[in-house]
């Protein structure tokens, strides 16, 4: 077995390989990475081009490029060779096929959702575990449980094959990862692999907010034989869809006539209007669950504390609060967070995803001041400098004590210091929580 890349993931699949008895071969194009995994497990041995037909396939790390121009030279001779590639979710299934799978893909909102159902889940005292692309990879399971919730990035997508979803939930789609899936019907199309290998008694959960997956639900209606259910945050067409802060949930559920309302105001743990759709999808798993404890639910939704780096409440100072919404990634996520405040101070930039902010225009109204960060700072600015006050900062911890400056000068009566950076962290830092834990940092060492 190949073991490509040595991230937790790999990490995870090298100890349950080596524990099964099987001879792995491992590489990470980060040589001190490659040989401190080598020195620290001896019996593996190195992956090269030389060694490949000894493979009975390759396992691939989610962050290792498997398509585009920046495929790996590796995975380019590994298909040459008509070598399988796979990665961990799939051989997880392969071992345990019988066990009951849920899984959550889509560009936003699909981290909050599988742990705002992994809390209620455990608050209602039904056993599960949480893996996939968070927290833990699922080789550090102990053993498959009757609910394995599964959070899928469209990277893991790619290579799985024979996995089946008892529930799939495709959230949304909007331009993100375009450099590896070269285009939005390719990215559409490995996100809809999420309903693959579905049967009759399996549910198709997909929200219908944006263009694409809309068109994708009407020609999965017609394709799927699983049962479908559409959620939306806006769209009283939907089963499940929220209308006036109300969660409006009216289908037919298995030939009985559901209909429940419910004030999501009562939510107050979970700012802003994306979050419409992530509390309709939780509730759209628990009904395929056969979950009707409805104020038991509401109790769990109401106790759940939120994410770091999701619209994060980090500190209020003389009424300027500080949010921070590190995992906002890309323009769209970014949206989501502008629309959901006024006053704002925002921080902005990172590795660009997508060069143009066009979309953000219409919450321009909302913002005060942008304070630009990163790689795009110099690239946002020529846009952003027609419409909106700007500056150009070092990093992000001028950046933090500049906008809380700012915005403390001009005393509102309220005001948002917002880090919403719409781009990759990767320019400067390991990855969004990195960069996060960062900001956080920065604003609690402000002296009031």
């Amino acid at each position: 077995m190949g073991v490509l890349g040595l991230s937790r993931t790999g990490k995870s699949l090298i100890n349950f390989l080596t524990k099964n008895g099987f001879t792995v071969f491992i590489w990470d194009d980060k040589k001190e990475t490659l040989l401190k995994e080598k020195k620290k497990r001896p019996n593996t041995k190195i992956l090269n081009i030389s060694n490949l037909k000894q493979m009975s396939f390759i396992l691939t790390s989610p962050g290792v490029p498997s398509s585009g121009e920046k495929k790996h030279f590796i995975l380019k001779k590994t298909e040459k060779r008509k070598i399988e590639i796979l990665n961990d979710i799939e051989l997880f299934f392969r071992f345990n096929p019988e066990s009951n799978y849920i899984g959550v893909t889509g560009t936003n909102g699909k981290s909050t959702t599988v742990t705002l159902l992994n809390h209620i889940l455990k608050k209602l005292n039904i056993k599960n575990t949480l893996s996939g692309n968070i927290g833990k990879p699922i080789f550090n399971l102990r053993k498959p449980d009757k609910n394995n919730i599964l959070e899928i990035s469209s990277f893991q997508l790619e290579k799985m094959k024979l996995t089946k979803l008892h529930i799939g939930v495709l959230l949304n789609i909007s331009k993100d990862h375009i450099d590896r899936h070269e285009n939005l019907k390719k990215y559409s199309f490995i996100k809809s692999k999420i309903f693959n290998n579905q049967s009759r008694e399996d549910y198709s959960i997909i929200g219908i907010d944006d263009e694409a997956t809309c068109c994708l639900a009407k020609k999965l209606k017609k394709k799927l034989s699983s049962k479908i259910i559409t959620i939306s945050g806006k769209n009283n067409k939907a089963d499940i869809f929220v209308k006036n802060k109300k969660l409006i949930i009216n289908f037919n559920y298995e030939n009985k006539k559901i209909f429940k309302i419910i004030d999501i105001k009562k939510f107050k743990n979970l700012i802003g209007e994306h979050n419409y759709q992530n509390i309709a999808a939780v509730y759209a798993i628990l009904l395929s669950m056969k979950i009707f404890n409805w104020k038991k639910i509401e109790e769990s939704i109401k106790s759940f504390e939120g994410l770091p780096h999701r619209l994060q409440n980090v500190r209020l100072i003389k009424k300027i609060t500080f949010i921070n919404d590190s995992k906002a990634t890309n323009v769209n996520a970014t949206s989501h967070a502008l629309k959901s405040f006024n006053n704002i101070y925002w921080i902005l930039g990172g590795r660009a995803k997508e060069k143009k902010l066009q979309e953000l225009r219409k919450h321009f109204f909302r913002i005060k001041h942008v304070f630009l960060i990163g790689e795009t700072k110099f690239i946002y600015e020529k846009y952003l400098k027609n419409y909106l006050n700007c500056s150009v900062v070092k990093n992000l911890k001028e950046a933090t004590k500049l906008s809380y400056n700012f915005a403390r000068k001009e005393k509102r009566n309220s005001s948002v210091v917002l880090f919403s950076p719409a781009c990759s962290s990767l320019d400067e830092w390991k990855d969004f929580e990195e960069r996060g834990n960062a900001f956080v940092k920065f604003v609690k060492d402000i002296k009031k």
